[in-house]
């Protein structure tokens, strides 16, 4: 809940359940007092809970913003090492077929209809 709203509906809790000047008026001394001390204890309950949920909401948003600080620092680190990963796959693969390149290159199959084996030739 809003945090306006909510103090709004407590504030009009805590009015709707005051008396009236006339009821204090006809109220003695001491019920007045004892009144008037018991709706200033609720008034600071109130307050408290309202500031406690307050602090609580600031810590679960502290905490979501630490987290979210962390993951976003690990992911360029995620990042960077898998893409170093594909870049060493890549290189690999260039190297591989460079090689067997090479190898086609200098490498000529000849097949003898004599013999069962091949005879590989280099130039």
């Amino acid at each position: 809940m809003d945090p306006q709203k909510q103090k709004q509906l407590i504030n009009q809790m805590f009015e709707s359940s005051a008396k009236s000047e006339e009821e204090l008026s006809k109220m003695s001394p001491e019920e007045r007092k004892a009144y008037l001390q018991g709706r200033l204890k609720q008034k600071m309950f109130f307050s408290s809970s309202q500031r406690r949920s307050m602090n609580q909401k600031q810590q679960i948003q502290e905490k979501l913003q630490e987290k979210l600080q962390e993951v976003s620092e690990k992911q360029p680190e995620t990042n960077s090492k898998t893409e170093r990963n594909r870049k060493k796959r890549q290189k690999k693969r260039d190297k591989l077929k460079s090689q067997k390149e090479e190898i086609d290159d200098d490498v000529v199959v000849v097949n003898n209809p004599d013999s069962s084996e091949s005879d590989y030739h280099s130039d």
